[in-house]
């Protein structure tokens, strides 16, 4: 059976997902819309194109989310940005909003470089330590996904703009926290980027 709702948690702005990362929206949401999916997303901060603003660990939050029934849940690459006390609410915060029979979508780095938004705590966990947090749930797939790399981006950013990277680099004063993760992606200038991926399903009953 297609999905009927999807929701889409960590969504961030319409601003993000179809101008400053426009393969989000082209690539997973556009198709979804186009087989007569309801996409919801859902963010911390409200803005335009986030239906559903506010904590996901508010109580209130959760009520409004759970009245969807959504048939799937999508949480891509949040847990690396959650307090570990935080980290380990997070399934069940999913459990609890996703009904019987739904299937649930999450991604983590595996091998990616620092960025915080606003922290990342360097979680990176394996696809079977991710599955393992999620014991009831019917594995579907799970696996490493390989994406670009740091010389991709440097490279597509043209000369502009890779000039203005190199520079940087000799500027660890300036906001020392976004210099290291800008540093940082160095080490993956001729290695990709991998995510963990798994798909998992609720149980019917």
């Amino acid at each position: 059976m297609a999905c009927r709702v999807v929701l889409n948690l960590g969504s961030g702005s319409r601003r993000f997902r179809e101008v400053s990362k426009p393969y989000i929206d082209r690539d997973i949401f556009e198709p979804l819309a186009r087989a007569g999916a309801r996409v919801v997303h859902s963010d911390l901060k409200a803005g335009e194109g986030v239906d559903i603003g506010g904590d996901l660990f508010d109580a209130a939050v959760q009520a409004r989310l759970r009245e969807l029934r959504a048939d799937a849940i999508v949480a891509c690459n949040i847990m690396e940005h959650l307090p570990e006390d935080y980290r380990q609410r997070f399934p069940a915060v999913l459990d609890s909003l996703l009904p019987p029979g739904g299937t649930l979508v999450v991604t983590v780095p595996y091998s990616y470089p620092y960025h915080a938004d606003p922290i990342d705590t360097l979680y990176r966990p394996s696809p079977q330590e991710l599955c393992a947090l999620f014991p009831r749930f019917q594995v579907i797939d799970a696996r490493i996904i390989d994406s670009e790399s740091y010389g991709d981006e440097f490279v597509a950013g043209g000369p502009w703009r890779m000039t203005r990277k190199v520079l940087r680099m000799f500027f660890p004063f300036v906001r020392p926290k976004r210099w290291f993760s800008h540093a940082h992606r160095f080490l993956w200038l001729f290695r990709p980027y991998r995510l963990t991926g798994v798909v998992l399903r609720k149980p019917a009953a």
